[in-house]
């Protein structure tokens, strides 16, 4: 099996990991001048019906929050993260941006790498997960080190790229360079449908 082919797992074996579909990243009252957040909130609703798909056919789903917590970090780390000043710990930010599904599991972390968080691995290692779906925002970080960490840890894993999205949707910025990097290295798919038809199938068939 090769390990990209997620969509041959049982989806019992298959987490959907919602990476910080938060209200910093996808609200629009969160906007900047910079970004008005629409691609990242389009993003999310659209990856939060799979996810309610996801769950219907039996895979689990987390959703991961970034929180901003000193206490929680390094010297160097606080420097950066001061000067960002994203999803302040207490702050209407940190919340989700779309209504979690019903059944799922929400888990902090505190910066961009969900896999420094030992409560997620342990949420793994409890339902006895060999696949991932990776969704979410920002592609350039916190998305990156989701696939990255997943690939190092050897876990089956896809990143649909109608699921991922950065708040800069231009051509010649960073998305793109993202989005090749995980087409070439990951094969990742144009869509995410392709999954739940495989889901259903085996369903099916049973």
């Amino acid at each position: 099996m090769d390990q990209n082919d997620v969509a041959a797992l049982d989806p019992h074996r298959v987490a959907v990991v919602m990476v910080d579909f938060q209200n910093q990243f996808c609200h629009p009252n969160a906007a900047t001048a910079d970004s008005s957040n629409r691609t990242n909130r389009v993003t999310a609703e659209r990856a939060n019906v799979f996810a309610q798909h996801a769950t219907d056919l039996g895979a689990h789903v987390v959703y991961t929050r970034q929180v901003f917590d000193p206490a929680e970090l390094t010297e160097r780390q606080r420097r950066w993260d001061e000067e960002l000043g994203l999803c302040r710990k207490g702050s209407w930010e940190t919340e989700l941006f779309v209504e979690p599904v019903a059944g799922s599991h929400t888990i902090e972390k505190h910066r961009f790498d969900i896999w420094q968080s030992a409560p997620f691995a342990s949420w793994l290692a409890a339902h006895d997960i060999d696949g991932l779906v990776i969704a979410g925002v920002e592609l350039r970080c916190c998305v990156l080190f989701a696939v990255m960490g997943a690939d190092e840890r050897g876990y089956q894993l896809t990143v649909p790229l109608d699921l991922v999205s950065g708040q800069d949707d231009g051509e010649a910025t960073y998305n793109k360079a993202a989005r090749d990097f995980l087409r070439f290295t990951y094969e990742a798919p144009a869509s995410s449908g392709f999954l739940l038809d495989a889901w259903r199938a085996r369903t099916t068939d049973a």
